[in-house]
């Protein structure tokens, strides 16, 4: 993209990369938050230029079908595909399990089945058939597992993940509606203090960084901020990540809680652990 819209205050103003990229530093922070693709109105990210030449740019992972700025390339091809198996899945299956350390695409979906028990066997009584055959009714539930690459990427493709109503399992035992589970960072609701607040699975894309990497800014929200500096060596080595322009844009999941600042100024998502986060990593 050459150009973008920002929207900051309610007025909307055409920018060229080359205009955007020399405004004050406080100026580009404040606006880069309410930018958008001139042409289908999807969120759009800034990212400055990298230390080792390339130049700044527009983009946006949110293009809608046909718009002449979403250009084709192999990682939006991935994810339209992730979008449309995952519909397919909520289609089939009872219940999703999700894999936190499932990364790689290339893996396919795995398929389990479980055994539910419908009701409980009657003890046998006098006047009953004795013959040591008990039967109970069962029903088969399809469990189909999936890492947060394919959900994450299906999310921001527009697939029906976020309003189903199928339940999502986390852990052996803990299973949640999907629409209850996912929430874009816009959508973040607060609890008054960390110990109140219920975990829930976090997405959208990443705005920017502070300068020392400790800070995640999600987009289309300017009062939403993610610590990882306790997780910040592992995260940035498992994504390969050197500097903060190599997030401006990506996509990212988390599994953590959201709760107000001291001040009430700010929500703080917390991440649960250094596993349960994905980051789509932008590919120039």
């Amino acid at each position: 993209m050459i150009d973008a819209v920002c929207t900051y205050g309610g007025e909307r103003h055409t920018f060229s990369i080359l205009k955007f990229q020399m405004l004050p530093e406080t100026e580009i922070e404040k606006f880069r938050q309410f930018l958008q693709c001139p042409e289908c109105e999807g969120k759009a990210y800034y990212r400055k230029r990298s230390s080792d030449g390339k130049v700044a740019c527009f983009g946006s992972r949110y293009h809608v079908a046909g718009c002449d700025e979403g250009h084709p390339s192999t990682q939006r091809d991935r994810e339209t595909r992730h979008s449309v198996e995952v519909n397919k899945v909520i289609s089939d299956a009872d219940i999703i399990s999700i894999d936190f350390m499932l990364a790689n695409t290339k893996k396919p979906v795995i398929e389990e089945q479980a055994v539910v028990p419908t009701s409980t066997p009657t003890p046998p009584t006098k006047n009953a058939n004795t013959s040591g055959k008990h039967t109970r009714n069962i029903e088969q539930s399809k469990v189909k597992v999936l890492g947060l690459e394919k959900i994450l990427n299906s999310l921001m493709r527009g697939s029906d993940l976020a309003e189903s109503s199928t339940l999502i399992e986390l852990d052996t035992g803990y299973k949640f509606k999907a629409k209850n589970l996912f929430v874009n960072f816009a959508e973040a609701e607060p609890s008054a203090n960390a110990k109140e607040a219920k975990p829930k699975m976090y997405w959208g894309t990443i705005s920017h960084l502070d300068k020392e990497l400790d800070w995640l800014n999600p987009s289309d929200c300017n009062d939403v901020g993610i610590p990882i500096s306790k997780y910040k060596s592992i995260i940035l080595e498992r994504f390969n990540v050197s500097e903060g322009r190599q997030l401006e844009g990506a996509g990212i999941i988390l599994f953590g809680k959201c709760f107000w600042n001291s001040k009430k100024t700010r929500k703080i998502i917390e991440l649960w652990n250094s596993d349960r986060i994905f980051i789509s990593v932008l590919e120039d």
